[in-house]
């Protein structure tokens, strides 16, 4: 039987400290994400969607039989190069419904974090009395109140990606259909320009999200990956799939291969020496004086007249 979460309001007079180790995040399995996050998680941890209340939330996987790298080593550290916002306010969630109007009243605290409540930290409250949080505290409830709003946002894009059959289940350990989706990169691929306008009708946020999902199944183990189109399609309907595509399952679409290989170029897709010119030796434009710089290059590359 597992632990319900608790009200912080319990813990009023307590301090809160950081978790020492990630185990648990590792044991939850998946944690969801928020709008302003999902570009820079899919370039370190693979992103799935779950149908959570009826609605589908993103997030990401840290269960260890899916990353192809597990996040969380053997010690309980994390290893991935970004820690997403779910870990770093944990052990605390956004009650589902707030008894109260006092901010302490809107955060519960998950049971597998009680432990990080006591006697060490910063405190909870400055107010026990009157439910005043902390500094600390106050900014974990301000991130908890933005991430429901991006999650959200979120679903309703993920609404219509499902809606286009685009959300392809990811393959369980038994090869079963698992609760995890990601984009089917066929169905994305065979879109047309009117369904692609009408996904981006109101932003272009499900088109990112389908883009980020792909990317970002890199980061899963091959064997996780859904079963190409046809032979998902034959598995649906009960018809056997041949001998050879059982004893070796492929290992990759053709998108996961293109978008592995951007592991080996250098460049980046982010604010870096992407279009940094040092170094390189760049023609003048049609009409321009090379630089002086570049001139002195050249007369110091020319070949010089032996006397």
């Amino acid at each position: 039987m597992s632990l319900a979460a608790q009200p912080l309001a319990r813990f009023a007079s307590a301090r809160a400290r950081a978790p020492e180790g990630y185990d648990f995040a590792a044991a939850a399995g998946w944690l969801p994400l928020n709008d302003t996050e999902f570009h820079l998680t899919a370039h370190h941890l693979p992103l799935s969607v779950r149908i959570l209340a009826g609605a589908p939330r993103l997030g990401f996987l840290i269960a260890r039989d899916y990353p192809a790298m597990p996040p969380v080593d053997e010690a309980g550290r994390w290893r991935a190069g970004y820690m997403p916002i779910a870990l770093r306010t944990f052990p605390f969630a956004l009650a589902a419904a707030a008894p109260g109007a006092r901010p302490i009243d809107e955060i519960e605290v998950a049971p597998e974090g009680a432990h990080l409540l006591g006697a060490a930290g910063v405190p909870v409250c400055l107010d026990p009395a009157a439910g005043t949080l902390g500094p600390e505290l106050n900014a974990i409830r301000n991130t908890l109140l933005m991430m429901r709003g991006g999650g959200q946002r979120l679903s309703r894009a993920l609404d219509l990606l499902r809606i286009a059959g685009l959300l392809a289940p990811l393959r369980g350990l038994r090869d079963e259909a698992a609760a995890d989706l990601t984009v089917d990169p066929e169905r994305f691929a065979a879109l047309d320009a009117d369904h692609v306008a009408a996904l981006a009708a109101e932003s272009f946020l499900p088109l990112d999200l389908a883009t980020a999902l792909l990317f970002s199944r890199r980061h899963l183990q091959p064997d996780r990956l859904p079963l190409p189109g046809s032979a998902r399609e034959a598995q649906h309907a009960g018809v056997a799939t041949p001998a050879e595509a059982i004893l070796v399952p492929p290992r990759a679409e053709a998108m996961d291969l293109v978008l592995a290989s951007l592991e080996a170029l250098d460049f980046a897709l982010d604010a870096s020496d992407l279009f940094d010119g040092e170094g390189a030796d760049w023609p003048p434009l049609d009409g321009a004086e090379p630089s002086a710089q570049g001139a002195a290059d050249k007369e110091a590359e020319a070949p010089r007249a032996v006397a």
